[in-house]
């Protein structure tokens, strides 16, 4: 019996010793026994099947980057490494969204250095003005991310621009926003470090319905960073609205008004503008035309009576004399920009003064022409201009 219990306490000994072996190198020692597979450039579903077969498990972490989506990167663990079974590798899959170089804005205006990011496909997301006693207003010291960083394309990206020695606002030139879109013309504005401010819509038939019909202050104006743009969008016209080609008065005077009297420039007091070119005026300035030389033909032939004809010849000779006194000693100074066009139109100006009515200009004008006239009058001038055959502004001289 001693015999017997002995051995049962040498058997239990080993057994003892045998189970604290394997839960030592189950806990402590590991065992490499799994070799990791190569998934770099693989789609990520067979990348996961890969690891798994060779008992690896698999965590992702999704990055940008030019490759295809679902595309595998990189993966932590080197190809061919010995791991033990159940170890997690780390997969950094494509998004499948493409980088690019960021364009270098320093040094540049603020809204050159947005146009170039927009241009690029980047947004500015922050700008930040500081005081700067090297830089001029406006100029953009520093961006982040700085080029020549490989970022997304749909990367935000933010400035630092200078205010100048004293800290003064840097000066922004507001876009032409006619003829965008509500999202389009607010991104532009945002870009630039302007706010939008009030909105509101008005008659058109010549843009599309919600699209931009003007701004104030208007495009190629020079104000403040972050100054309000005041937005008017184009609408349908109502019914009483529709009877004209032209809007109605009270709309031209907002709207129309706004477009074309800014293109002319002069030294005289402005007259009240009209909606539309009254239909008399024209008979009114041909009519004393044909009255001047109806007096002319009456004294013609009390001269031929008592004289022969080559006399008569000679009698219109003496006709210009008495229009030389009346040279013209005054100019008109007449300056017009032609507001923004989708096409080239008709141009055509007109003076009426003591000689008469003649055409001074008659051209296709393009969007932004500038004309600049001095003309020569004589006694009282006014000048009409009419833009695509409709009357856009006139004026007197004396």
């Amino acid at each position: 019996m001693g015999r017997i219990h002995r051995w049962g306490m040498i058997f239990a000994f080993l057994v003892i010793m045998g189970c604290a072996y394997i839960g030592i190198k189950m806990v402590f020692i590991e065992d490499k026994d799994s070799e990791v597979p190569a998934v770099t450039g693989m789609q990520l579903v067979d990348a996961v099947d890969a690891l798994q077969e060779r008992g690896l498990l698999a965590k992702v972490d999704k990055v940008d980057s030019p490759m295809a989506a679902d595309t595998v990167v990189s993966q932590n663990l080197s190809a061919g490494e010995k791991v033990s079974k159940g170890k997690v590798v780390l997969l950094r899959v494509s998004k499948g969204g493409a980088i690019q170089p960021i364009p270098d804005v320093r040094g540049l205006k603020f809204e050159e250095g947005v146009r170039k990011l927009s241009d690029a496909g980047f947004k500015v997301d922050k700008v930040t003005r500081v005081t700067d006693k090297l830089k001029p207003s406006g100029t953009i010291i520093a961006q982040n991310p700085a080029s020549p960083q490989q970022v997304a394309a749909n990367c935000m990206v933010s400035l630092l621009v200078s205010s100048g020695t004293s800290g003064e606002s840097a000066f922004v030139t507001v876009p032409d926003l006619r003829g965008q879109t509500q999202e389009a013309a607010v991104a532009m504005i945002e870009q630039l470090g302007l706010r939008l401010g009030q909105t509101s819509d008005a008659p058109s038939t010549s843009l599309p319905i919600g699209s931009v019909l003007s701004s104030r202050p208007k495009g190629g104006a020079k104000v403040p960073a972050g100054s309000l743009v005041n937005l008017t969008f184009a609408r349908e016209p109502l019914a009483s609205e529709t009877t004209n080609d032209i809007p109605p008065v009270n709309d031209q005077d907002k709207e129309r008004a706004e477009a074309v009297r800014k293109v002319v420039i002069k030294e005289t007091t402005p007259t009240t503008i009209p909606s539309k070119l009254p239909v008399t005026e024209e008979p009114e300035q041909k009519k004393p035309e044909q009255k001047k030389p109806e007096p002319a033909k009456t004294e013609q032939p009390k001269v031929e009576t008592p004289k022969a004809e080559t006399p008569a010849v000679n009698t219109p000779a003496p006709k210009p004399a008495p229009a030389e006194p009346a040279a013209p000693t005054k100019h008109a100074k007449v300056r017009y920009q032609v507001p923004p066009l989708t096409k080239p139109l008709s141009l055509k100006i007109e003076m009426t003064d003591a000689s008469g009515t003649r055409v001074l200009k008659d051209v296709m004008a393009n969007s932004g022409e500038y004309i600049s006239m001095n003309v020569p009058y004589s006694g009282e001038a006014r000048i009409t201009i009419f833009l695509g055959g409709d009357f856009v502004w006139q004026d007197r001289y004396n």
